[in-house]
């Protein structure tokens, strides 16, 4: 601002005692409202009383006062000395300081509010955090608890339906036992994948870093689709680089899943001619590894808006799809989110009527280290089961007919109790050379009864003691062997997976 303009923000009087205008002396400010031999109180009302009252040579300052020029409004301070003939005036147009201090205030008021309305929000979200919090310890107790209850009925449909196909029986009955199978199958995927994503979502998810390997982990996917598929008019084939390291730190169990997953939607969706999965190296140095998992089929196809929302849960492609091919629309959702734990990406190309390729691309460490030897096949050699001392305790009645149906193939003197309380007696008055104990029982619980291990321990000390449940969570599983137990046989399982889990443990 020029220093010429200094005189327009402020005026300086002088007046006689009576508060008459004798004199401007200086400055512009509202210098039309104050005329020589005119009172000053025209222009400052808020003088009138106060001339009078000033003490002689004391300086006296007023603040925030109003002064009308030109029907304009201004804030102005008044700094007045009184002499013993006269008054100096001295009056600042403080306008502007007025209204940012104004504003200011304003502001302050505002944040004051804000806060208080952000402390308010903080605590409602507190609050609903809370709620949430709950919602989901409830919903993963909810889910844990269905869990057993469904996995319970499950293993007696797919274990009867797997002794029934033992039997002689007619090519009608292989049929119905064909879709049986199927069906139970289905829904033990169903209930796989709302358990898998329960666990996504609570962040539970944990996956190991063991060494794999990847030729070995095709092997088991072939088989597991040998005789499964073999009534389907599609080849399956299966292509691995030769390039792959031997071993790569991973989590098997989770890779196989999101194989199996992007095979099994192949299949559905693919009436006849070929589902190829392909196994190649995209870069690799002496510490990693990236590879490319390809899953191509000859299907139907989807459109570019079926495949942008492919991987969203719940979601299938056309109305009767969850009717015709028996998902709850999850297994995409589910392998998108096991992939991303994984460090990896996953993208789909999709013409119609022409085919679907699913590529997933995932980052290994390379194992240098020395080939873990396999005992495997030591087990499958040796039938550790025949003549050994097996109690089992379940207080299903159908679970127990099938344990029973097992061991009895396997030549094994077993006793089968209903309850903890039942199996506590028999562990007191025998030593077995393995106990088998369900987790839900009543009068007695199989987690309850690991416990009391004064009660059994002059008998049964050294004696390996499986989890027969349907908790079968890494998290569960971590909980029954830091409890005591030896390790776990998750339902619904196989003949093959009981006996091998038998032998493993009394080796």
């Amino acid at each position: 601002m020029a220093i010429s303009k200094i005189e327009h923000f402020f005026i300086e009087i002088t007046t006689n005692l009576t508060g008459v205008v004798t004199e401007i002396v200086s400055g512009k400010f509202a210098i039309s409202e104050f005329k020589i031999q005119q009172s000053i109180y025209i222009a400052c009302p808020f003088l009138e009383g106060t001339l009078e009252a000033l003490t002689i040579n004391d300086p006296f300052l007023i603040e925030g006062m109003v002064i009308v020029s030109n029907q304009k409004e201004y804030n102005v301070d008044v700094e007045l000395l009184k002499t013993e003939n006269e008054v100096a005036v001295l009056i600042h147009n403080r306008t502007n300081v007025y209204k940012y201090a104004a504003q200011l205030n304003q502001n302050r008021n505002d944040l004051f509010f804000l806060k208080r309305e952000l402390h308010e929000k903080n605590i409602e979200l507190d609050r609903l955090r809370k709620v949430a919090d709950k919602a989901n310890e409830e919903k993963s107790r909810f889910l844990a608890m269905m869990s057993h209850e469904v996995r319970n009925p499950l293993n007696v449909i797919l274990g009867y339906t797997e002794l029934i196909n033992e039997e002689e029986v007619s090519n009608q009955v292989k049929e119905h036992l064909k879709y049986l199978t199927i069906s139970g199958k289905n829904l033990k995927v169903i209930v796989d994948d709302i358990l898998d994503l329960s666990r996504v979502e609570a962040g539970k998810l944990q996956l190991s870093n063991a060494p794999v390997d990847l030729a070995l982990l095709i092997d088991q996917l072939k088989n597991n689709y040998k005789s499964s598929h073999r009534d389907l008019d599609i080849n399956l084939e299966f292509s691995i680089s030769n390039k792959l390291p031997k071993f790569v730190f991973g989590d098997d169990v989770r890779l196989l899943q999101i194989l199996t997953n992007l095979i099994n939607n192949s299949i559905k969706f693919t009436q006849k001619g070929a589902v190829s999965t392909f196994v190649d190296v995209i870069s690799l140095d002496k510490k990693d590894v990236k590879i490319s998992f390809k899953v191509t089929d000859t299907g139907r196809g989807m459109t570019e808006s079926q495949a942008a929302s492919v991987f969203e849960e719940y979601q299938q492609n056309e109305l009767d799809d969850n009717r015709i091919h028996k998902g709850a629309g999850l297994g995409l959702a589910i392998v998108k989110r096991l992939v991303a734990a994984m460090n990896g990406t996953i993208s789909v190309t999709s013409k119609i009527d022409l085919g679907t390729t699913f590529q997933v691309d995932i980052p290994f460490k390379v194992d240098t280290s020395t080939v873990i030897k396999s005992t495997s096949e030591d087990v499958v050699n040796n039938n550790y089961i025949n003549s050994s001392r097996i109690l089992v305790a379940d207080d299903n009645f159908l679970n127990r007919t099938i344990v029973a149906h097992i061991l009895k193939k396997e030549n094994a003197n077993f006793t089968l109790v209903k309850d903890g309380v039942e199996a506590l007696l028999e562990m007191q008055k025998e030593t077995f050379d393995l106990v088998l104990l369900d987790i839900n029982m009543p009068n007695l619980s199989g987690e309850s009864l690991i416990k009391q291990k004064e009660a059994y321990h002059q008998s049964n000390s050294k004696t390996p003691i499986l989890a027969l449940t349907g908790n079968s969570s890494i998290d569960d599983i971590k909980g029954y062997l830091k409890i005591g137990f030896k390790d776990v046989i998750p339902k619904p399982f196989t003949s093959a997976q009981f006996v091998d889990l038998l032998n493993k443990n009394l080796k």
